[in-house]
């Protein structure tokens, strides 16, 4: 072969890829040549601080604070969400602007909830706020992402913009639905009429999610947050993967996204990782790089996302983790320590609406803290959660354990009592309750993790009580059931037919520090008994001197 003919194939080589690039994106896994090269040895030394900096709790705002009411100026505008913030064990916000495809910042590539309201002319009451505060952000030289910015910058606050990379609140929300969804319908993997085809609890129900496999649908996504990296002063992008993690066609069917699937999502997320570098290298400081995805690699593979390779390969600063919808039991030790492995820090995040089940209590949210401290993570992500007063107890005391740790704390394992739809496979639902033993008198086990050292407490004088109770449904007085923390019987104290709860009080040394085996066995049955025992409940009261 010949030098001239080795110089064509070398130039059309380069050529196909650079077009394939600005053409949507077809071949994301291509190395986009504008995209590097990447940082210079300053720039990774800033990048190694900014990743490895302090984040005890970090604040993720849904962006809400745009329709709950309409405010006069921007300082009432931050009062509702922001300022609660400052001054607390919060290090960081990462704040939410609109929903994948519209949003409250100012955009030149998306929509504006503002533009979406004048063209539809929507009633919702919602809509009509956000856009009477977009106007009165304008008119005082904001808009909600660079107000928020510079109020958490004044405060020595790192703030990152959020961009849910698949949410579905447009499906059941018509002000939510953008015009370039409407005016694309090829791009999402259902219809309205799905709603009426199939339970709420099923994929299908959530009509409005893209197609990941569609390349203008990842090229759209990526210049709006390429914007975003362009025109804002923000420390950091989260690309939240769990709002909502369902990107391919198989997953509609609880079939696990294909390894080609997989690649998409990869080169997807390397194109966004060398976005940022290169936005970083020209404003001189770096941008950082979160995601948001599942608990474990297995439920990241199912959906698409190969958390370990993306870790492997450096495509990301900061890792978020878990729904946040089984708060008490998540098993989040494997993922902490995966990203541990590579140098990345992880965030577990924890969901108000999964804290729901346990009633509000305080002493709930301590307990999780515990769990999440316990289990090596580098702090916690608060979602769904919007305090509205100072000196928020969750804000104030939650993100060190020198602030918590003497405090009365309520264990548990969570309930889950519904199916999530579009969110389940994205969930680890093995340690959750209910659990059912039956006739054949073989235990049945449940774990409740414990971030609290209850034997340790005991024993330097610190614990007053420890009193564990489980409700079971569709037991009675004469069924016998045997029930074992940590391979020791324990007889119980006391019961509550009425409500079916039965309570424990196991010695204190009994208890380890993390997880805790708790087996039921059924050695006799009532006769006649058709069904089994189920486990529906299970808290542990731990109070302290």
């Amino acid at each position: 072969m010949n030098k001239l003919m080795i110089f064509v194939l070398l130039l059309g080589a380069f050529l196909f890829g650079a077009v394939d690039q600005r053409a949507g994106g077809s071949r994301l896994n291509a190395a986009d040549p504008a995209a590097s090269p990447r940082e210079s040895a300053e720039m990774a030394i800033m990048r190694k601080k900014a990743k490895e900096r302090r984040r005890r709790l970090i604040y993720n705002n849904d962006g809400n604070d745009m329709s709950g009411q309409i405010h006069e100026n921007p300082e009432s505008f931050l009062s509702q969400r922001t300022i609660p913030a400052l001054n607390t064990q919060v290090d960081s916000i990462f704040y939410c602007t609109g929903g994948t495809t519209h949003y409250d910042h100012d955009t030149k590539v998306a929509e504006t909830s503002e533009d979406m309201h004048e063209r539809m002319k929507f009633k919702d009451p919602y809509s009509v706020n956000r856009h009477a505060n977009m106007r009165m952000l304008r008119r005082a030289g904001f808009d909600s992402l660079s107000l928020v910015t510079k109020r958490g910058h004044e405060a020595g606050l790192e703030v990152f913009w959020t961009h849910r990379i698949n949410d579905i609140h447009d499906s059941f929300t018509d002000w939510l639905l953008s015009n370039w969804k409407r005016e694309h319908p090829q791009y999402m993997m259902g219809t309205p009429d799905d709603m009426k085809r199939y339970d709420i609890s099923h994929p299908r129900y959530m009509w409005s999610t893209l197609d990941f496999e569609k390349p203008e649908v990842l090229d759209y996504l990526y210049r709006i947050t390429e914007e975003v990296c362009q025109r804002y002063d923000v420390d950091g992008i989260e690309i939240d993967y769990f709002r909502h993690p369902l990107f391919f066609r198989p997953n509609l069917e609880y079939k696990p996204a294909t390894p080609a699937q997989v690649e998409i999502m990869t080169g997807f997320q390397r194109r966004i990782r060398e976005m940022a570098y290169r936005e970083g290298n020209c404003r001189g400081r770096p941008i950082l790089v979160a995601t948001h995805v599942p608990m474990s690699k297995q439920t990241c593979r199912h959906v698409g996302i190969d958390i370990e390779g993306w870790l492997q390969d450096d495509l990301l600063d900061v890792l978020v983790a878990g729904s946040g919808y089984q708060p008490m039991s998540m098993p989040s030790q494997k993922i902490v320590e995966l990203g541990h492995v590579y140098g990345v820090p992880v965030y577990l995040n924890v969901s108000n609406s999964g804290m729901s089940q346990w009633g509000g209590r305080i002493e709930t949210w301590r307990a999780v803290a515990s769990n999440i401290w316990q289990a090596g993570a580098d702090g916690i992500h608060l979602f769904n959660w919007f305090p509205t007063v100072l000196n928020d107890p969750i804000f104030m005391t939650l993100g060190d354990r020198q602030t918590f740790g003497g405090l009365d704390k309520v264990f548990g394992i969570d309930n889950i009592k519904e199916n999530y739809g579009c969110l389940e496979q994205g969930v680890v639902q093995s340690q959750t309750l209910p659990v059912e033993f039956g006739f054949s008198g073989k235990p049945r086990e449940v774990n409740l993790p414990l971030g609290d050292d209850i034997a340790a407490a005991a024993k330097a004088g610190n614990l007053k009580q420890a009193t564990l109770r489980v409700q079971f449904v569709s037991r009675t007085s004469n069924d016998k059931v045997e029930m074992y923390l940590n391979g020791n019987l324990v007889e119980p104290e006391s019961e509550d037919t009425k409500e079916g709860w039965v309570t424990y009080q196991p010695e204190p040394q009994q208890y380890l520090l993390g997880n805790n085996e708790i087996s039921f066995r059924l050695a006799a049955a009532r006769p006649g008994r058709k069904v089994g025992v189920t486990v529906w409940a299970i808290e542990l009261d731990v109070d302290y001197f």
